[in-house]
């Protein structure tokens, strides 16, 4: 669906600003708490069954932007810049030429490959930071809670290239799933380790509705029982990474 924006760039507590130039995600990520947020807009449906194309974006930001302080823009918040609809839609595209005509810093974030069709632009950035969120190595864990996002070793291949086009990079890591033991997260981070130049941690964000929906896959792969003890397990795990990250000196920051 085609909907027209109010407004497009709006204050965000990472960077200055962020856009977000779809409503909903079709990656349909079970444990996104975008889902609460949009429902709180009015937004009904399923997550992930629903995409609103905001059409007039482009033309808001070129207006905005001569209004507004210069400042890094976030990419996005609420939904993924790099779903599908951007195939064709392309939003994110003119969004980002717009922002590198005026000189504009962004920091991108996304789980999809797809990224690598804007790679002559974000290259052409005099700041661009463009980050992966992955938060497993194990394909049917991806596949359970995020069904139609890119594959994980597709992700790891772009920030791989990314990084070989002297992009800066981040790989962040979360939520965290409860269940996920040190190991492979060790694992994780030495496999992505020397394509990113800062690693972020984060815990679940149980926002109403999305515990249900956890609980059921995290069922479903036998782990259970996992609420009652879930802030110790982040306490203990946090202990145990940030010891072995200072060993292996990679940059780090855990957001919870």
């Amino acid at each position: 669906m085609e909907i027209k924006a109010k407004s497009i760039l709006n204050r965000s507590a990472i960077g200055d600003y962020c856009i977000n130039p779809y409503v909903g995600c079709q990656h349909a990520c079970i444990y996104c708490y975008a889902d609460y947020y949009t429902r709180l807009m009015g937004y009904r449906g399923e997550w992930g069954s629903y995409v609103h194309a905001k059409v007039n974006a482009p033309d808001l930001l070129l207006k905005e932007i001569k209004k507004k302080k210069k400042g890094v823009v976030y990419l996005s918040s609420l939904t993924d810049p790099y779903q599908p609809a951007e195939i064709d839609y392309r939003l994110t595209r003119r969004i980002l030429e717009i922002l590198m005509s005026y000189k504009w810093p962004v920091i991108i974030q996304t789980k999809s490959s797809f990224i690598m069709r804007d790679v002559d632009l974000i290259k052409g950035f005099d700041r661009a930071d463009v980050g992966f969120t992955i938060i497993t190595l194990d394909e049917d864990i991806r596949r359970r809670f995020e069904p139609f996002s890119s594959p994980v070793s597709a992700r790891i291949n772009a920030l791989e290239r990314l990084k070989g086009e002297k992009v800066r990079t981040f790989v962040f890591i979360g939520p965290i799933l409860p269940g996920t033991d040190f190991k492979e997260l060790r694992d994780l981070v030495m496999t992505v380790k020397d394509y990113a130049d800062l690693i972020y941690f984060d815990k679940l964000n149980l926002k109403p509705g999305i515990a249900n929906r956890i609980d059921k896959a995290l069922s479903d792969i036998g782990i259970s029982n996992w609420l009652s003890d879930l802030n110790r397990y982040y306490v203990n795990l946090k202990k145990s990474l940030t010891e072995f990250l200072e060993r292996e000196r990679i940059k780090y920051i855990f957001v919870y």
